[in-house]
């Protein structure tokens, strides 16, 4: 059996459109679509103006897309030493202050009775955290700093931090505003192509009944024609001892095998009434006239039973 495939991007779908309207302008007159698209209100001129709208937004939706993703690794370029050097310090502290360790609230850190310290999400309250740190740490001008060590040892400038912290809370704010931008043209390009993208599956649709002797046909407009096999299905049933189970459907010529060690009873129709058909341990009957909806049985009080057969 022939089928479409149709392209789920966006590029695709405007290439298959195109494609398929460049096919039936060529025809002119002599196309088959003529009726067809006049007796469903399809104007392609105009969906063809609305598809270049689409695709015009769809260019400011990938440039929009591409500078918040720019933006966003920038950001997280800036951040990585940052929270490097956060998570450094409040360990650091956090070994100093010992059992004491809830000390570390004073430098703004959050931390569970267990002694596990809980770092927020978002660039937002991560910078928020390290600016607290920095304000502890800013605030020893007479004593000494605690944390002076560690920084002095890993050669950490927290001005320099700061600022960093700075330009990466820009970068943050400027991704979220492109990504704003970006959504925004992604759903004016949709809107404007929803049209156009119904049209071209109608027409597709349309055109697999014309050809259905000839589906490649529909190549020639640009539509992508798959040819399957439908495959069989197997399903094995178990059954209970004693248990039945109803009204199963398979073709008639279809086999049904017992893989069990004792014999079924199989049923024609949706219940277990009349004469049934014995299916043997280790064999396999084909289904007759009658039984392409049939039940089976396991009367066995001692084993449970298997059978295998091809539904519908």
């Amino acid at each position: 059996m022939s089928h479409i495939n149709y392209p789920t991007d966006f590029t695709g779908q405007t290439t298959l459109f195109l494609a398929m309207k460049k096919k039936i302008d060529e025809d002119g007159a002599d196309s088959p679509l003529l009726l067809m698209l006049a007796q469903n209100n399809i104007d392609l001129a105009k969906d063809a103006i609305d598809c270049g709208k689409a695709m015009k937004n769809n260019i400011l939706f990938l440039e929009a897309k591409s500078n918040s993703e720019s933006l966003l690794q920038k950001r997280n370029t800036q951040m990585k030493p940052i929270m490097k050097h956060l998570r450094g310090a409040f360990q650091f502290l956090k070994k100093l202050y010992n059992t004491n360790f809830k000390n570390l609230t004073d430098w703004g850190g959050t931390i569970s009775i267990s002694g596990k310290i809980k770092y927020p999400l978002g660039t937002q309250k991560r910078v928020e955290l390290f600016m607290k740190m920095k304000a502890k740490s800013d605030s020893y001008t007479i004593l000494p700093n605690p944390l002076l060590p560690y920084l002095t040892e890993n050669t950490i400038d927290l001005e320099v931090d700061a600022t960093n912290a700075a330009a990466a809370l820009k970068k943050d704010s400027g991704a979220k505003s492109k990504k704003a931008n970006s959504e925004l043209y992604r759903q004016r390009r949709d809107k404007c192509f929803a049209k156009s993208l119904i049209d071209s599956n109608i027409i597709g649709a349309f055109l697999i009944r014309i050809f259905i002797d000839n589906t490649k046909a529909l190549c020639d407009y640009g539509y992508d024609i798959v040819n399957t096999v439908k495959i069989a299905k197997e399903r094995i049933i178990e059954l209970k001892k004693g248990e039945n189970r109803l009204a199963f459907r398979a073709k008639v010529g279809s086999i049904v095998s017992n893989l069990g060690t004792k014999d079924l009873n199989v049923y024609r129709g949706k219940i277990i009434a009349g004469i049934p058909l014995i299916l043997k341990a280790g064999s396999e009957v084909i289904l007759t006239k009658g039984y392409s909806i049939f039940s089976v049985s396991n009367p066995s009080g001692t084993d449970s039973g298997t059978f295998l057969f091809n539904p519908i």
